[in-house]
């Protein structure tokens, strides 16, 4: 296993907000690297991103959250015609069905036209919602990308979202055939243990603004959890055929998951190649 730096040691670059500039822009834009469930309290106490969110012209955001549509994108999350009690062995419906009611309380007979996916979505979050269950009761309120959008909104900003709401539930269920969800849920049930402690892990590392342990443990973890480039390469490869313009365009506050940030195929890296300069903003 890949040794991780130790969250809260001073690192190189320790920075989830980067200046963006280049001879072609007029104004720098910024990029900022998110957890999505950490909160605007969090946010207010960045104090390296306030002067550049009040002073930029538009804002960028992977999604702009509609909770009025959610209802009728649920059909991403369901298998009509399968079922996960026909799609697992006996025994490993017995064991993901007592991880999901252990984490989340709720029973996987409730859920059997789910997608694999769907349920190996709610035990993740069961897993991040305990690992930041005391950091959330020290910084409550909103979602931190929310509260970007929502903000930049109310002060009249321009906001962009990367994508649609449509896209992202298409990504996160669509990409997998049924069979090959299944096989990654059950990998997740069967390292419980490494799964739930990575979310803490995760979060540690975001807390000491260390982007690049962020990537390097995230490298790490089993092969059976299945191919993340659908969540990061190829999404920061589809980003960047728009975010360039739009910072020549007028400067951007641009906010998406931290993870989006670091690596070879990251949002640094691309930018970079691309001609700008990519530099750390510490507080």
């Amino acid at each position: 296993m890949t040794w991780v730096p130790l969250a809260g040691r001073a690192q190189p670059d320790a920075a989830i907000l980067w200046k963006v500039t280049s001879a072609e822009l007029s104004e720098p834009s910024y990029l900022l690297g998110t957890y999505h469930l950490l909160t605007d309290s969090y946010f207010h106490t960045l104090s390296e991103a306030r002067e550049p969110f009040a002073q930029a012209s538009a804002i960028v955001v992977e999604t702009v959250i509609d909770s009025s549509r959610i209802s009728g994108l649920a059909g991403h999350m369901m298998m009509p015609g399968q079922k996960l009690s026909r799609l697992l062995s006996a025994a490993d419906f017995e064991r993901v069905s007592d991880e999901l009611a252990r984490v989340s309380g709720m029973q996987l007979a409730q859920l059997d036209m789910m997608k694999p996916a769907t349920v190996a979505i709610l035990i993740t979050m069961g897993y991040a919602q305990l690992a930041i269950r005391e950091t959330l009761r020290k910084y409550p309120g909103n979602p931190m990308d929310y509260h970007v959008a929502a903000t930049a909104k109310r002060l009249g900003k321009t906001v962009t979202q990367l994508e649609t709401m449509e896209e992202q539930f298409a990504i996160l269920y669509n990409t997998f055939s049924i069979e090959e969800q299944a096989r990654q849920l059950v990998a997740l049930v069967d390292y419980k243990e490494l799964a739930a402690a990575a979310q803490g892990k995760l979060l540690d590392l975001y807390l000491a603004r260390d982007i690049h342990g962020l990537h390097a443990y995230a490298e790490q973890m089993p092969e059976d959890f299945g191919d993340s480039d659908f969540l990061l390469k190829n999404r920061n490869e589809k980003w960047m055929r728009v975010l360039p313009a739009l910072m020549k365009r007028e400067s951007q506050f641009i906010a998406v998951g931290a993870l989006h940030l670091p690596g070879p195929d990251g949002l640094i890296a691309r930018l970079q190649q691309a001609g700008f300069q990519v530099v750390p903003v510490t507080p």
